[in-house]
C-alpha cells in the first residue's frame, strides 16, 4: 500500500526483501503500475462516477502490470502527483477532443464533449512525455498524443475526409472486427504483429489530420485513414485508433503490445 508524506512523495511499504524506499528505488522484483485515464459520467441515480472498460484492467494485470485508474480532477496541480505514482500511462477511449485544443472550429459534427476531461488528460500528457514514461494512446488516446505535441484532427471523417468511409458500425460487441489496417515495417507494432495486415474494431468517426512533428505514422487503412501512430525518438509512445483491449482473444499477439508497455516500464 501507499504511504504519503508532507511533501506527496510516494513511499512503498514493501514487505520480506523489501524496505522502506522511494518509487524509484522499488527494485526490478515488483511489478509497474500502469496508469489508466478515465472519464465521468452521470447514472441514473444522478451521481457522478469515473469510469473505463474492464478490458483495460484485465490486460495490463494479464500482462504482468499493476493497472490503477487515474481519475479525472479539476485540479491540474495534481496531475504531477500522478505521474509520480505510476511508471507507465494508457490514455483511454472515450469522447471527441474538443476543437478549441487543436485551434479549430466546432463542426456541426461534433459528437460529445468533454473539455474539463481534455486539459486534465492533455496536462497528464504533457508530463508523462515530458518525463519519458512509456505511453499507450488507444482510439481516443492516439488523438490526445498527436494533439497534445501540435497535431490536428479530422473532427468527422466522413464530412472532412472521406464521405464513403465509415469506421463506426452498429455492431459494437467485445470482439467484433471491421475494417483491416496495414502495418509499415520498422516499428513497434511490427516486432510483434499477427501479420502485416489485420482485421481491427472501430468506433471512431474523428481522426489525426495533420500529425504532430515528432512521430511516424505506423499504420494505415484504405481511404488513408491514420490507424497508428509513434514518437521517433522517445522510448515508446504508440497510439492505436482501434481498441487492442478488446480484441486479445481474436488476435492473441496483441497481449504482445501490452507485455511490451509492461517491459518498457520495468526498464524505464
Amino acid at each position: 500500500f501507499f504511504l504519503f508524506n508532507n511533501d506527496w512523495k510516494v513511499i512503498y511499504l514493501c514487505y520480506n526483501k523489501y524496505t522502506f524506499s522511494s518509487k524509484k528505488e522499488v527494485t526490478q522484483m515488483s511489478k509497474p503500475v500502469i496508469g489508466i485515464t478515465t472519464f465521468c459520467k452521470q447514472a441514473a441515480n444522478k451521481k457522478h462516477y469515473n469510469k473505463v472498460s474492464c478490458s483495460y484492467m484485465k490486460v495490463i494485470a494479464k500482462a504482468g502490470g499493476i493497472p490503477v485508474l487515474i481519475p479525472l480532477m479539476d485540479n491540474l496541480d495534481l496531475a504531477e502527483h500522478y505521474i509520480d505514482l505510476i511508471d507507465a500511462l494508457i490514455l483511454s477511449g472515450g469522447q471527441d477532443i474538443a476543437p478549441q485544443f487543436y485551434n479549430d472550429n466546432h463542426s456541426e459534427h461534433l459528437g460529445e464533449l468533454d473539455p474539463d476531461r481534455d486539459k486534465w488528460e492533455l496536462k497528464i500528457f504533457e508530463l508523462a512525455y515530458q518525463s519519458n514514461l512509456p505511453i499507450l494512446g488507444i482510439c481516443r488516446g492516439m488523438q490526445l498524443i498527436n494533439v497534445g505535441c501540435g497535431g490536428t484532427l479530422y473532427q468527422d471523417i466522413n464530412d472532412q475526409h472521406n464521405e464513403q468511409l465509415m469506421h463506426v458500425p452498429d455492431e459494437i460487441a467485445d470482439g467484433y472486427v471491421h475494417h483491416s489496417v496495414k502495418i509499415e515495417e520498422g516499428c513497434n507494432l511490427c516486432n510483434f504483429a499477427c501479420h502485416q495486415q489485420l482485421s481491427v474494431n472501430s468506433h471512431h468517426h474523428q481522426a489525426i489530420k495533420d500529425l504532430a512533428e515528432g512521430f511516424k505514422i505506423i499504420a494505415k487503412t484504405e481511404g488513408d485513414v491514420i490507424e497508428a501512430i509513434e514518437a521517433k525518438n522517445k522510448g515508446f509512445v504508440v497510439g492505436v485508433q482501434w481498441h487492442p483491449e478488446d480484441l486479445t482473444d481474436l488476435h492473441p499477439c496483441f497481449n504482445q503490445l501490452f507485455v511490451r508497455l509492461i517491459e518498457e516500464a520495468v526498464n524505464n
